[in-house]
């Protein structure tokens, strides 16, 4: 307040400074919200794969598992009810157009006269790849060594590994030099034992040869 003549004057307000400075603030404000937004939306969807938590891989581990064995079931219930062969299995279906094995949808896993299963890809958090369902690699002290009927799945975070093998009774994530990710239409090739999966029915192994390349496997048949 300043003083004219003996009287008090108030200097006027500089209004489009103050709008400017309310403007300001108000973009702020849209920044942060927008980074905030973000950061949770982020939580919600689980973040990167790389970097998910302990409490998630569980949860993913586990769906991963549950799927394996629902899988197997649904063989083991064509075996019995169908009279499936271990040659005549098929994992034919709209998602899988490289497994056809033969006409008899009896056999079909993901057929509702076969098996029945719905084959379910795994959302982008637990892989970027397909299941694969191979007759080349033997799990050793499964069976015999003939080569074993295997469910895999390539191209999963190391955190959600580390689970699989902990809720499986693995101590460790091991290592394969080799493995064969052919399709399976009918026949069986001994191409590559999985021996650090010695006695185990399912598991996750580091195939190293394709660059740290971790997979969940899951016998369907041992044979």
């Amino acid at each position: 307040m300043k003083s004219i003549h003996g009287k008090s004057f108030t200097p006027p307000k500089n209004k489009a400074a103050e709008r400017g400075n309310v403007m300001i603030y108000i973009l702020i404000a849209i920044v942060l919200f927008a980074a905030l937004s973000y950061t949770v939306s982020g939580m919600m969807r689980g973040g990167n794969a790389d970097m998910i938590g302990e409490e998630k891989a569980k949860l993913l581990a586990g769906e991963i598992l549950d799927y394996g064995r629902v899988m197997r079931q649904g063989i083991q219930q064509m075996k019995i009810s169908n009279g499936c062969t271990d040659t005549s299995i098929s994992f034919e279906t709209t998602a899988l157009p490289a497994y056809v094995n033969g006409t008899n949808t009896s056999c079909q896993l993901f057929h509702p006269k076969g098996g029945d299963n719905n084959y379910i890809s795994p959302p982008p958090e637990t892989s970027t790849a397909s299941w694969v369902f191979t007759g080349e690699n033997n799990v050793d002290n499964i069976g015999t060594t003939d080569a074993d009927l295997i469910a895999i799945l390539p191209n999963i975070p190391e955190t959600i590994c580390t689970e699989l093998n902990k809720i499986s009774g693995i101590t460790a994530v091991g290592t394969d030099t080799d493995i064969s990710f052919t399709p399976f239409t009918g026949s069986y090739n001994n191409f590559q034992t999985l021996d650090f999966a010695a006695g185990k029915m399912s598991g996750c192994l580091n195939y190293v040869n394709a660059g740290n390349n971790f997979f969940f496997y899951q016998v369907l048949v041992p044979r």
